[in-house]
């Protein structure tokens, strides 16, 4: 029998922290324009076996802090640790979370700090409530399409790869939707892959889960009051809203008002409830298993002392930061990373329903690769979980160059170079053998 359980509760931060997703940049929160959740689901399958699914309205969490949390939730919950997914939703108007990954000689608040503190204990709570609710549950996986996100990796006239919307580009219209039922409650879990960074545009400080809080405020008030609405970040890394997409002029626009996220977030939200409409029950065959695909850097690609000399003498803040830092390790080490270890996963929701999850921000063009390698056209793929830092690109996507490629990998410590060619590859060995641990457990 089908079991599950859920509850959520407000992570809004107190005002004045810096806000994240916008690289070594520290604005200070200024007003709440609406609050930030963590949300908990827990399924579990006739053999007693349970997934934990943390979703957190913030641009990601370091691994060092996700791991932590992790094994809290593990020792609180007897949850497996490879059976813990904490997803984020990566909204740019939250707390810059993740703090100590940034390429930057300042030194982390001890109010962010706190703030974190705070959300791990939370949150571990979180889950033993969603755990105490644990009940008799009908499950149903939904299949949707979304056209709210649109590719942002566009070439300008002189050929070089920019930041412009791009409707030929890569972009997964899968919408997926989780839809449990238990008792009078219902739960309804959708992912997506497509950045949150409309609020920012007009309110640069202002605190929001922008269009996902929108369209889960929407499912709630559709599907009545006993019903909760979870957002699980997919494939966003070269995503943005295609609700500010000028084709004509080639650019995204900057939203004025609130708008443009509401009506983002009210589109995707008819959108998942036509998917609600034609769904496959499932009896949950759980099984998980997670592991590191470690990707090469491309040393030879690591500018010199002189050019992070020359931006730390900027005005720009931005550029300011991130040079000083890099001139500071380059001088005194330790030397760059030589390989990023990306956390990857794959969980086995019910038989023929999997999920594949990644770390870091990983560029559309994955889902594809992953269904080949795996032989699984109904495959899914979720990323932002357990860190949030880094853009991931494929091996076409390195040579096209552009910010997810370069200047990307300088605003995090895992930089400066860019990724090597061979990462598909790596990638792909990693997920072909945690596929072979899941069919060899036990179902």
């Amino acid at each position: 029998m089908n079991k599950a359980g859920w509850a959520q509760i407000d992570i809004t931060p107190p005002l004045g922290l810096p806000m994240g997703g916008r690289g070594s940049r520290f604005t200070p929160g200024a007003e709440v324009i609406d609050p930030l959740l963590a949300q908990a689901l827990v399924v579990a399958d006739d053999a007693g076996r349970r997934l934990l699914v943390i979703s957190l309205d913030m641009i990601g969490m370091s691994y060092h802090a996700t791991s932590e949390l992790r094994f809290e939730l593990m020792a609180a919950t007897g949850i497996g640790f490879d059976a813990i997914v904490v997803n984020a939703s990566h909204t740019h108007s939250g707390p810059m979370t993740g703090f100590e990954g940034y390429a930057t000689l300042k030194a982390k608040p001890r109010q962010m700090q706190a703030y974190e503190d705070d959300v791990v204990a939370r949150t571990v709570l979180l889950a033993q409530e969603a755990l105490a609710r644990l009940a008799p549950a009908e499950v149903w996986v939904c299949r949707g399409m979304s056209d709210i996100g649109i590719n942002r990796r566009r070439r300008d006239a002189e050929g070089n790869m920019g930041m412009g919307p791009d409707p030929d580009g890569a972009c997964n219209r899968d919408l997926w939707v989780l839809d449990v039922r238990a008792g009078d409650g219902r739960y309804v879990a959708f992912s997506y892959g497509c950045h949150p960074v409309l609020v920012y545009g007009y309110a640069w400080d202002g605190i929001s889960a922008d269009w996902p809080g929108v369209c889960r405020r929407r499912l709630a008030e559709a599907l009545g009051p006993n019903a909760q609405a979870q957002f699980i970040q997919g494939l966003a890394g070269n995503v943005r809203p295609r609700q500010v997409a000028d084709l004509e002029q080639g650019i995204f626009r900057k939203p004025t008002t609130a708008q443009d996220h509401v009506a983002a977030g009210g589109q995707i939200a008819a959108d998942v409830l036509a998917a609600l409409e034609d769904g496959e029950q499932v009896a949950l065959d759980l099984a998980a298993a997670a592991d590191f695909a470690l990707l090469p850097r491309d040393a030879d690609k690591v500018l010199p002392l002189e050019h992070w000399q020359a931006l730390a003498g900027q005005a720009d803040e931005l550029n300011r930061h991130v040079g000083a830092y890099w001139a500071d390790r380059l001088q005194n080490g330790p030397p760059p990373a030589k390989v990023v270890p990306w956390s990857i996963g794959l969980v086995r929701l019910a038989r023929g329903h999997a999920i594949a999850w990644m770390a870091g921000e990983p560029l559309a063009e994955w889902l594809g690769l992953l269904r080949e390698w795996l032989d699984d056209e109904n495959l899914i793929a979720w990323g932002y979980c357990q860190d949030g830092r880094c853009y991931m690109p494929t091996d076409e996507i390195i040579p096209q160059g552009g910010y997810e490629v370069i200047p990307s990998n300088t605003y995090n410590k895992s930089g400066p170079a860019p990724f090597a060619a061979g990462i598909d590859e790596v990638a792909r060995r990693a997920f072909v053998a945690l596929a072979a641990r899941l069919a060899g457990s036990k179902s």
